[in-house]
């Protein structure tokens, strides 16, 4: 068996885990993707809208309870993870998102690090996906130091 010690452990291969993954990349560092999924099929139905949210083709089979209630999540597990499947939106979590939060069954603590900790992250990461929009027009926007890496595209056919 090979030497199976590892300076990094990346957990997932979705955009968080591809991210961290390109940012060790030349470093050095001896690192580890773990994904539990397969590679996805390169099939007609990867672009069927009608087999991925109507048939949920590529969907987990798993059944996750909320007290009584059973349901199917939304859960992919492919290499790449969700954004196999995300429909290339990237959000960022609002301030308040990082805070304590009360729910009717009790509360979920605040993080221990604030949105002002991770902006400049969510920055690089918009460069390095590309991501377009137009700061400002969401009031719910969060606190940038940059804009968009790219202008918004019109919604309207061409």
């Amino acid at each position: 068996m090979a030497d199976s010690s590892y300076d990094v452990i990346i957990i997932g291969s979705g955009v968080g885990g591809g991210a961290v993954a390109l940012q060790l990349a030349g470093s050095g560092a001896r690192v580890l993707i773990l994904e539990r999924g397969p590679v996805l099929p390169r099939e007609p139905q990867n672009w069927d809208p009608e087999a991925l949210f109507c048939d949920l083709r590529y969907r987990s089979d798993e059944t996750w309870t909320s007290g009584t209630r059973r349901f199917r999540p939304g859960q992919y597990y492919y290499v790449g993870g969700h954004t196999k499947f995300y429909g290339a939106a990237m959000f960022r979590f609002r301030e308040r998102d990082f805070e304590e939060s009360v729910h009717e069954d009790g509360f979920s603590p605040a993080w221990p690090i604030s949105y002002a900790d991770l902006e400049p992250w969510y920055t690089q990461a918009e460069r390095l996906f590309g991501v377009r929009g137009t700061a400002g027009l969401d009031p719910t926007e969060p606190p940038r130091s940059a804009p968009y890496p790219h202008p918004s595209r019109s919604s309207k056919p061409r």
